[in-house]
């Protein structure tokens, strides 16, 4: 989405390639930089003081992001991974000024998306706390499935993503493929019904 918006600013930026399990930047370090995605994914992690982690939200191609803590000047609050090998574009401090003074549009742009996400984070958070565990990880098979279709998602990144547990993701997955919702390949999944995933529930009998 910004990739093309933002190409004529970004011709002189620094690139960077990204290993899978690269950190690009730590939860409390201060924001020098916006990244786009020229490929790959990157996934975005909490760490609570218990040390418990929690998958935020998946970045994709043509995705910024550091940009919410970025505006906000505070140190960001979660960290991200490459999760699988990842090209990005740096965006530094001058050419974001430069962006911002030169191009309305693109500015509304971003703070559409900044709106967007928090509205997103908004209705997860309550949707974490008002569905079941085996909701939470049909939803999130769905949407890593459809989203980024050409990744394979581990166990542990699906529980973390749907708040929930190694151990229950791997029930629920063989209690979606015995009933035919999902079909297991090795380490990875198809779908075989979405509407009749939405609706799967461990209630059902």
């Amino acid at each position: 989405m910004f990739l093309p918006l933002l190409r004529p600013y970004i011709k002189s930026s620094h690139k960077l390639s990204i290993k899978r399990g690269d950190f690009i930047y730590h939860e409390g370090e201060s924001p020098e930089s916006l990244f786009l995605i020229e490929s790959g994914l990157v996934g975005l992690f909490h760490n609570s003081e218990t040390g418990k982690e929690t998958f935020l939200r998946v970045f994709g191609k043509d995705d910024i992001f550091g940009h919410r803590s970025y505006f906000a000047q505070t140190n960001y609050h979660a960290s991200t991974v490459a999760l699988e090998k990842t090209e990005l574009i740096v965006i530094s401090k001058d050419q974001c000024n430069e962006i911002c003074q030169s191009d309305t549009e693109l500015l509304k742009t971003m703070l559409m998306t900044l709106s967007k996400d928090l509205g997103e984070a908004e209705l997860r958070l309550a949707g974490l706390q008002d569905k079941t565990a085996p909701q939470r990880i049909a939803e999130s098979l769905i949407y890593f499935k459809l989203k980024y279709p050409d990744h394979t998602w581990t166990r542990k990144e699906i529980a973390e993503f749907s708040g929930s547990t190694f151990e229950s993701v791997t029930r629920v997955m063989t209690k979606l493929s015995d009933r035919g919702l999902i079909a297991k390949e090795g380490r990875d999944y198809s779908i075989n019904d979405h509407q009749k995933l939405l609706e799967f529930d461990h209630h059902q009998g």
